[in-house]
């Protein structure tokens, strides 16, 4: 019996990890805005989740994924590898995607687009974030015994209503 309740639970533990590495989220406008739908699993028909024919650009985040345009996943579909997605025009499915699903295997009869360039940071922006980027210079490992601990204190310094971007630039290096 307890040898039985540890397979349950380390099979528990485990389903979280595989919804976060398959996943996808939906954004109904271009450049990864607007309102959003986020899906770990095959969803036949979005009309059920108020997504359908609405989806402008895409995050896919593990796995390669089919979008159809119709729903049971027929009629054009197109197979997306981890990425973003600021276009569903440029494919031509933009505002007709109906059902999505995780590829397993080889998919039949669909276009693969290239993946794209993923960027250099792995935060994505919200669209009018601004970021602010510092090159580090120098990094240097600090050895202590395993009973210090380390810590960030964090306050957020403005003036005029403006970004500190001096600040920024100092805390980079």
């Amino acid at each position: 019996m307890r040898m039985f309740l540890k397979a349950v639970l380390a099979t528990a533990a485990l389903l979280p990890l595989h919804s976060v590495y398959a996943q996808v989220t939906l954004y109904e406008k271009e450049g990864l805005r607007g309102r959003v739908f986020t899906a770990d699993r095959a969803i036949d028909d979005l009309t059920r989740y108020g997504f359908n024919d609405r989806a402008s650009s895409v995050i896919v985040q593990g796995g390669k994924w089919e979008f159809c345009e119709h729903q049971n996943f027929e009629g054009r579909c197109t197979v997306l590898r981890p990425g973003q997605y600021p276009s569903f025009s440029a494919m031509g499915l933009d505002n007709s995607v109906s059902s999505i699903r995780k590829v397993k295997g080889r998919p039949a009869n669909a276009y693969a687009p290239p993946p794209p360039v993923p960027p250099p940071y792995p935060y994505y922006p919200h669209h009018g974030e601004t970021l602010y980027q510092a090159n580090v210079v120098a990094v240097r490992a600090v050895v202590g015994a395993p009973e210090q601990r380390c810590w960030v204190e964090q306050q957020q310094v403005q003036s005029n209503n403006s970004p500190n971007i001096g600040g920024a630039i100092v805390g980079g290096i």
